[in-house]
């Protein structure tokens, strides 16, 4: 039985309604990845509270669904098929969008993918796609609309992930693509501050969060799909999307550089700071006949 924990209500009841109507001061969001998981409940959540939502996703089908889940909570919708490791085309969204609707307030940039694959064995085209969209998505979705927000001030939100602070066996391009956009943001966090700029942007890290990735990664082999998904679906404790949305919104509305999601986030972050390094090696301990069987033993 999936334990999936939705408690956005109680650990953040300060997202309300108010609050981010007064951030957001009347303009949009603009959210990649709408079409599911986090992207479709930060959608979701937005709209109740009035916000023009700008969703965008590769998977068309996802993209309407969150756009009717969107527009039945009353709020502006519009939504565009794009895919976000096309720079060419997340910049002219981004100018249209603009020239339309006027800056946005928030920008985040959400959508991900992941391959479980041991490295010797991952499909390398897919692990360059996984590279592009993970990574080249925050890069594309920051440059094209940082120029936007510089003037009248905006909020930039770039997702990264718990392993994005310490690898993960089985999901090496995953975990590469997510240090890299957190070493992008975190970058650009310090620019922005040393040239007095009104943008900010925040990095937000979540932990397991029970959305659909884990279904629609990447597998190379069919019984590790069955194996990961059931567990990751069944077993693996998580938040719910939501749960994780009310979060990343506490994080922008409490001005938080880096955000992170979940309890096992959280304790990660601890971990790899106090240990400076020394985890990996007993958590290998208690994971590793999990990963082992992932890896076919390798």
């Amino acid at each position: 039985m999936k334990v999936s924990l939705n408690l956005g209500h109680v650990w953040h009841p300060r997202v309300t309604d108010d609050r981010l109507r007064r951030l957001c001061a009347g303009r949009g969001a603009v959210i990649t990845g709408a079409g599911s998981g986090m992207g479709r409940s930060l959608a979701n959540r937005l709209a109740a509270a009035g916000i023009p939502v700008l969703l965008s996703d590769v998977d068309s089908l996802a993209l309407a669904e969150t756009a009717k889940s969107a527009a039945d909570r009353g709020a502006k919708v519009e939504a565009t098929e794009m895919d976000v490791a096309d720079a060419a085309a997340v910049t002219a969204y981004a100018d249209e969008m603009t020239r339309r609707h006027g800056a946005p307030a928030l920008v985040f940039n959400n959508a991900g993918i992941t391959m479980v694959a041991s490295v010797l064995d991952e499909d390398d085209d897919y692990a360059r796609r996984i590279m592009a969209v993970n990574f080249g998505g925050v890069v594309n979705g920051t440059q094209a609309f940082l120029p936007h927000l510089e003037a009248g001030g905006g909020r930039i939100v770039n997702t990264s992930s718990a392993f994005g602070l310490m690898g993960s066996p089985a999901q090496s391009a995953y975990s590469a693509s997510k240090f890299a956009a957190r070493g992008f943001s975190e970058s650009l966090q310090e620019q922005l501050r040393g040239s007095g700029s009104r943008a900010r942007i925040h990095i937000v890290c979540p932990g397991v969060v029970h959305t659909a990735i884990a279904r629609r990664a990447r597998y190379i082999d069919p019984a590790v799909r069955e194996y990961v998904t059931k567990g990751f679906d069944r077993r693996l404790p998580g938040a719910h999307p939501d749960a994780a949305a009310a979060a990343i919104l506490a994080g922008v509305l409490g001005d938080r550089d880096r955000i992170l999601v979940g309890i096992d986030a959280r304790a990660l972050d601890i971990g790899v700071r106090i240990l400076d390094g020394a985890l990996q090696r007993p958590l290998a301990t208690v994971t590793g006949p999990v990963f082992r069987r992932i890896l076919g033993g390798r």
